[in-house]
């Protein structure tokens, strides 16, 4: 992030990141999401084709689809979180 037009630390520095930060969370938790019921999805039509019935955590048959869910989404909300901030907040080189 490079923003031409503010000097480091000044007030529209600090507004300019913060606006950046505030669109990076929303960007990543809309991709997280999608691809959170993305995972779940092909999961659930791999078993049913194999086994011809649903997984059953996902249909809560033993009570816990709700934390299997938050796992697949914490996991790929951590991945696509420190990619995004890698490709945001560290500059490109400029040599190559």
């Amino acid at each position: 992030m490079n923003h031409k037009a503010a000097k480091a630390w000044s007030l529209r520095w600090i507004a300019q990141h913060l606006a950046s930060l505030i669109l990076l969370i929303g960007a990543v938790l809309a991709a997280a999401i999608a691809l959170t019921a993305l995972v779940i999805g092909v999961e659930e039509v791999i078993a049913l084709i194999f086994a011809q019935r649903f997984i059953n955590t996902y249909t809560n048959v033993y009570g816990n689809a709700w934390s299997t869910i938050f796992w697949h989404f914490t996991i790929v909300f951590s991945l696509v979180t420190f990619w995004s901030a890698v490709d945001t907040f560290i500059p490109e080189n400029k040599e190559s």
